[in-house]
């Protein structure tokens, strides 16, 4: 998968031009909030996207931000999670109760981060369209369309916008995320400023539209497939002896060393390989895996998860 900008487009010198000190984010829920938390830290996470020149991607981010829900209570989640993250968000982050086109108006970069079927009742707000006029929106919408987006938005008449679709996980609490960008017709400063942003949050890569559901499924669904076989395996070492607090970080932490291994250019049957001795306990295990089709499972649980992630934004 190789990182590829976006195409240049007539209103390339516009976009420059305005402001990007100040980010909304519709709908911060627990990924939008994960994201702001990211964001606040100020710091990459590395030093570029895959395949993406480091010194090509240098751009000024967001210092100011919006956060915006539904409900006086999301609101208090809100702030109870910037208060244990440690930060200090009072001259940086406003949270607004039911006042998004407000809070567009005074931003640049609006971050859409609200549930897939709310797209529309977001749009339909009294003058919420035109005050998306000419700002950059980022969706991390699963299902949802650049193409379904910009209809929605020039539905009524208004100007082209600059529209960057993002699929980052719920990773980004701990700034390991594994955030997939979606190359399109968007700007080269608008890519680089929006791979900038996530690049606080985790790792960025590219993908095009037509594997963007996949890879909303390999990157976004998977934390949940991974904490069930870590729960299995918690399970049997439960059934063995073993204390339930202790089998939970010995399985995480072998989990997390392999997925090093391999992020070290080792292949997963290398790293099997090397612990599979012949008459050995592993191979037992291995084959008990095999034996109830583990391996067939995980893999139709990912396509199914990537035709349900195409069909999100129709619901």
């Amino acid at each position: 998968m190789h990182a590829s900008l976006g195409n240049d487009s007539g209103i390339e010198r516009h976009r420059q031009m305005l402001n990007t000190d100040v980010l909304v984010i519709l709908g911060c829920g627990a990924l939008g909030t994960a994201i702001l938390l990211g964001l606040l830290s100020g710091a990459p996470t590395s030093c570029a996207p895959h395949g993406l020149d480091a010194n090509d991607a240098k751009v000024n981010t967001p210092s100011r931000f919006i956060a915006c829900v539904r409900r006086n209570e999301s609101a208090d989640a809100v702030k109870r999670a910037l208060k244990n993250s440690g930060s200090d968000p009072s001259n940086a982050v406003d949270i607004r109760v039911c006042d998004n086109v407000n809070a567009v108006q005074q931003a640049d970069i609006i971050l859409l981060a609200i549930q897939p079927h709310l797209l529309h009742n977001l749009l339909s707000e009294p003058g919420m369209r035109k005050a998306l006029d000419g700002r950059l929106v980022i969706s991390v919408l699963a299902g949802s369309t650049v193409h379904d987006i910009r209809a929605a938005l020039e539905h009524s008449g208004t100007t082209q916008h600059q529209i960057v679709r993002a699929m980052p996980n719920i990773n980004c609490f701990a700034k390991q995320s594994t955030t997939v960008i979606e190359r399109g017709s968007a700007s080269q400063h608008s890519m680089k400023l929006v791979s900038s942003l996530f690049q606080c949050v985790g790792e960025v890569f590219f993908t095009d539209p037509s594997t963007m559901d996949a890879c909303t499924a390999l990157c976004g669904s998977t934390p949940a497939f991974f904490t069930i076989v870590l729960e299995g395996l918690v399970e049997g070492a439960i059934a063995t002896g073993i204390k339930s607090d202790d089998a939970l970080k010995m399985a995480a932490h072998a989990m997390m060393g392999t997925a090093s291994l391999i992020l070290q250019d080792r292949q997963p049957a290398a790293v099997r390989h090397d612990v599979t001795s012949p008459g050995g306990s592993t191979i037992q295990g291995v084959l008990a895996l095999e034996e109830n089709r583990v391996r067939w499972a995980i893999t139709r649980a990912l396509q199914v998860a990537t035709t349900a992630a195409s069909k999100l934004g129709s619901k």
